[in-house]
């Protein structure tokens, strides 16, 4: 058997998660927040977005609602956030909500699932943050200037992949699209062919590191592909200097009934009706997309894509290093913006300008009809 089938086969890294965690949840009281008036996908919004702007109280008051709505589908949006906002920034934080999830017999002992949810989610806002692996996927996956290397990925045997994933030689970017082509996630629909050998690999490359089975597990839990990319993260953070912490620049928030005007993303109904609204009021931001070559049906996701630019993936406590800088700067690659090209600084000025209409369509919304 192999060292890694064996670091595989095993309790201990869940175990391990666990040591300590029981005294935290213990050590506060167990919260019981009001849950957030509105449907279970602006709360998910909020659960994600209030983690990264690191306030607990009210990712509290979104995990309420997800908790009523569907428990099981809150654990997976914890492990898909600890995956994509807290990172390597807490790598303790994402080996706690895996090992949680498994541990259902733990979970009672020590207060039950709100009482363990409701500790985590605190602690994930509390968190340094890190989006590395999320960026790594965004620009694995919408890059236009690998759209070549994409589809000669796909036709490649897993032992070519996996030679590319592991050599640190080789570009970040072109290890992660490595791993995604063998492992699932490169393109819309695409189902990975050997996970086990993939994480095999990098359990050798992370020097056996518990975070590698961590990883397998928020894969079976999440089915997020960020999960492949987060050890080569890990591994490259290994040899990199202390990191530096700084927050992201905050446009103002508008509270409407308890719920804050940027949950509604690009990914709620609602907030797609808001960026339906923007461009039927901004015939400069049409033109704009139109001469970028986007299609008309097209026009309201890129501008989702450019509201979320301008606030929708900010954090506080960003940990800054080279390699989490290099993935995300000047912009992150959202599938906007690799098309919109030399058009992007107008585009974002447009929208800019109108963050104050923004907000405004933003209250209509959410105060007519259901949320």
């Amino acid at each position: 058997m192999r060292r890694s089938q064996m670091l595989f086969s095993e309790n201990a890294p869940f175990e391990s998660a666990l040591s300590g965690f029981a005294e935290d949840i213990r050590a506060h009281p167990v919260p019981q927040p009001a849950p957030l008036p509105c449907d279970r996908w602006i709360a998910r919004s909020v659960l994600q977005k209030a983690i990264r702007r690191a306030e607990p109280v009210l990712a509290q008051r979104a995990l309420a609602n997800l908790f009523d709505h569907d428990r099981r589908a809150t654990w997976r949006a914890l492990v898909v956030i600890a995956l994509e906002d807290v990172g390597i920034a807490n790598t303790e934080v994402l080996a706690r909500v895996v090992a949680a999830q498994r541990a259902r017999t733990w979970r009672a002992g020590v207060g039950g699932d709100w009482a363990v949810l409701a500790e985590l989610t605190r602690q994930m806002a509390d968190s340094n943050h890190c989006q590395a692996a999320c960026d790594l996927l965004l620009r694995a996956t919408n890059d236009t200037a690998l759209q070549r290397a994409r589809a000669d990925a796909l036709e490649m045997d897993i032992g070519s992949l996996i030679a590319t994933m592991a050599d640190s030689a080789q570009p970040m970017v072109m290890r992660g699209l490595s791993a995604l082509a063998a492992g699932g996630g490169l393109i819309e629909g695409h189902v990975g062919r050997e996970p086990v050998a993939i994480f095999e690999t990098l359990a050798e490359l992370c020097h056996f590191s518990p975070l590698v089975t961590i990883c397998r597990d928020a894969l079976r839990i999440s089915r997020n592909p960020m999960a492949l990319l987060f050890p080569l993260i890990l591994q490259e953070h290994a040899t990199a200097d202390e990191p530096s912490i700084a927050d992201d620049p905050m446009p103002p928030v508008q509270f409407i009934s308890h719920i804050p005007g940027y949950a509604l993303d690009q990914f709620t109904r609602r907030g797609n009706a808001v960026s339906r609204a923007v461009l039927a009021e901004s015939g400069e931001l049409t033109d704009l997309l139109t001469g970028a070559g986007f299609r008309t049906g097209e026009h309201a996701s890129a501008v989702g894509d450019l509201i979320f630019l301008r606030e929708g993936g900010n954090i506080r406590n960003r940990m800054v290093w080279p390699v989490g800088d290099q993935l995300r700067l000047p912009y992150r690659w959202l599938p906007a913006v690799p098309r919109l090209g030399s058009n992007l600084a107008q585009a974002l000025r447009l929208i800019e300008a109108q963050g104050s209409q923004i907000e405004n369509l933003r209250h209509g919304h959410l105060t007519t009809g259901s949320r």
